[in-house]
């Protein structure tokens, strides 16, 4: 979809009254339009559906892209996969219930786009107020050939380092999150606002990474 066509689309759905966030929404946009590997989407908070999304996006997900911006999120988690369907759908409304205080969420899934092309994506999405009204900027990073890599350590068996995670460390599905964002360089107060837990906990979970991989520090914990 050109942008020419985007800005269309969004020209009919918004009326002359908002015309004060239309011109900060396409000067967004224009931002939006430059970005040469970061796929973007614009959801109108509100209105509930999807205004916008970048070239990136389009040549990523194909005419799945224009059937979002008709349907909106109830035809995105279609496109996730069946076991992480419901769990990222439960996140992603929760944090609609309520994103002003927590602004960020970040998740990690599997989607098949209409190609039948599966891809493993790290989905970021922002809260923002233009003005009076209120958008969620989502940005998509296409992790797959980390996800390759990573399984490749899980399955070789020489590889030191996943051995002595094997024997030497019980980590839990929280602790692993936490110790994802931990590496992503996120502070504790973040990682709480983005896990929907209190700082103490993710404090909690900090200490007991550090006392499982026997390490000194969060810097030692990273590099281990």
């Amino acid at each position: 979809m050109k942008a020419d066509k985007q800005k269309y689309y969004i020209s009919n759905t918004l009326s002359i009254s908002q015309s004060a966030f239309l011109l900060k929404f396409l000067n967004l946009t224009k931002v939006c339009d430059r970005t040469k590997e970061l796929m973007i989407s614009i959801y109108h908070i509100e209105k509930e559906h999807f205004l916008y999304f970048n070239e990136i996006f389009y040549k990523k997900f194909g005419d799945s892209s224009t059937v979002l911006l008709k349907k909106g999120w109830d035809f995105w988690f279609s496109l996730v996969d069946s076991k992480e369907s419901i769990q990222i759908k439960n996140k992603v409304l929760l944090f609609f219930s309520n994103p002003q205080i927590h602004h960020t969420l970040i998740l990690r899934y599997h989607i098949t786009n209409l190609n039948k092309k599966k891809i493993y994506i790290r989905h970021e999405i922002f809260y923002l107020k233009l003005g009076k009204q209120a958008i969620a900027i989502n940005c998509f990073f296409d992790v797959s050939d980390k996800e390759k890599i990573e399984h490749y350590l899980k399955l070789n068996k020489e590889c030191k380092d996943y051995i002595f995670f094997r024997k030497h460390t019980n980590i839990s599905p929280r602790e692993k999150e936490v110790l994802e964002l931990i590496a992503d360089g996120f502070s504790s107060k973040q990682i709480a606002d983005r896990l929907f837990i209190s700082s103490h906990t993710v404090i909690s979970h900090r200490k007991n990474l550090i006392e499982k991989f026997d390490v000194k520090n969060t810097a030692q914990l990273i590099k281990k």
